[in-house]
């Protein structure tokens, strides 16, 4: 539990504390189960201790709209996105998840036993809320290019720059990504195979290496 970022500078003595006063839960997913369905109000903070899983926002009029990927040590919940007017939203696992339930009001309210980290433990939420911000974005950036091709370079120059490497994996499935960039997966696929032609990018399956971007 400690190895979170979300205790980072926290002793493990006063995480067991504060654990005993937030009295979390620990919820198991198979994979494709709903995690959490949000809430008008500011109900949980939950953080996702294993597996995979993505949030989604659905219309009144079924249409479905990826957001976000989570993978371990990603936290999410009804502060991160209040749902409003006609919009739903709920978090679903693409793989066997293990979830870490902890009530909103525990966090950012006055602890009872008034433990000495409480506060840490707020400033690495606001950290942890800064970096969802910062992917937030990188999506906006994404959806603002003109072209499918550069949605996906910007994608990819994204991916290189994250592992450190010019070879990595696709975050999700392609249906996945083809929603994630709003577009249609028959036009992701006969991209992605332009861009192998055109050699900017090399690809097997989900595993992209990067040649050279700069011809898109």
């Amino acid at each position: 539990m400690t190895e979170l970022h979300l205790f980072d500078g926290i002793s493990p003595e006063s995480v067991q504390a504060m654990m005993a006063c937030f009295k979390p839960e620990k919820r198991f997913f198979r994979k494709g189960e709903t995690v959490l369905v949000y809430a008008q109000e500011l109900e949980n903070l939950c953080v996702l201790l294993r597996g995979s899983a993505h949030l989604y926002c659905m219309d009144s009029e079924g249409d479905y709209a990826l957001l976000e990927r989570y993978g371990p040590d990603d936290i999410f919940g009804e502060v991160f996105a209040v749902p409003y007017g006609d919009l739903g939203y709920a978090v679903q696992a693409d793989s066997d998840c293990t979830v870490l339930f902890i009530r909103f009001s525990c966090v950012c309210g006055r602890c009872p036993n008034a433990c000495a980290h409480h506060s840490r433990l707020t400033a690495n939420l606001f950290e942890l809320a800064a970096r969802k911000a910062q992917a937030l974005s990188l999506r906006i950036n994404l959806l603002s290019k003109r072209s499918l091709r550069r949605k996906l370079c910007a994608y990819f120059a994204a991916l290189q720059s994250r592992s450190g490497s010019d070879s990595f994996e696709i975050e999700g499935s392609l249906s996945q990504l083809a929603n994630y960039l709003c577009a249609d997966r028959t036009s992701l696929m006969r991209e992605l195979k332009a861009m192998a032609d055109g050699g900017l990018i090399r690809r097997q399956g989900r595993r992209v290496t990067v040649l050279d971007l700069n011809k898109g």
